[in-house]
């Protein structure tokens, strides 16, 4: 995935979980705010309760590759 895709930094994350709207199932919560831009940014965090840090890091690789791959 592209930095220029990348969602970084805490404040960024906070703006989204406050201002943003959530589309939710069993197994994953997706929060999402128009940005205004031609560019769609993303970030990912994985729970605690989802295994192991190895376990979580394969989980945000995958999906970063998801991303990747459909752009």
């Amino acid at each position: 995935m592209q930095s220029r895709h990348r969602l970084t930094g805490s404040k960024r994350f906070s703006q989204i979980h406050v201002e943003g709207s959530s589309a939710a199932n069993r197994l994953l919560v997706i929060r999402y705010l128009a940005n205004g831009s031609d560019c769609s940014r993303f970030g990912f965090l994985v729970s605690k309760r989802i295994g192991n840090a190895v376990v979580r890091n394969r989980v945000k690789r995958r999906l970063r590759e998801a991303v990747r791959l459909n752009p």
